[in-house]
């Protein structure tokens, strides 16, 4: 995987290069921030149940709400989570959750990012 060359180590891609770009024009260049990449990998893993804007600011570390919010709001226009409201202690919570569009887009990039680090 890695090979050292004039003294540094590198990636050895064995021949993935042309693989990795020609997947990548498959996937959605709109899911490419940290915090969305994030954000997606907790909902996938979390799946119909989902979570609060509040747990995956607090969960994620994301420093501030516009930061969460904003990230969460693209990705419900994009059709990957959906949001759904809830009435929890007598407090109406804003609950997200993976879309089964959203968790094949996940599977897309989780299969690109590994092409892309391991060269498998």
């Amino acid at each position: 995987m890695f090979k050292k060359h004039k003294g540094l180590i590198v990636l050895d891609m064995k021949g993935h290069l042309l693989e990795v770009v020609n997947e990548a024009e498959n996937l959605n260049s709109k899911i490419f921030s940290l915090i969305r990449l994030e954000i997606m990998w907790a909902l996938s893993e979390l799946g119909e149940d989902g979570a609060t804007a509040r747990q995956i600011k607090s969960g994620l570390k994301i420093r501030n709400d516009g930061t969460t919010y904003s990230n969460l709001n693209t990705l419900v226009d994009m059709e990957y989570l959906k949001k759904e409201f809830v009435t929890f202690e007598s407090k109406e919570l804003e609950v997200y959750s993976i879309t089964l569009e959203g968790l094949e887009e996940w599977n897309k990039t989780k299969k690109w990012l590994d092409m892309l680090v391991c060269g498998d």
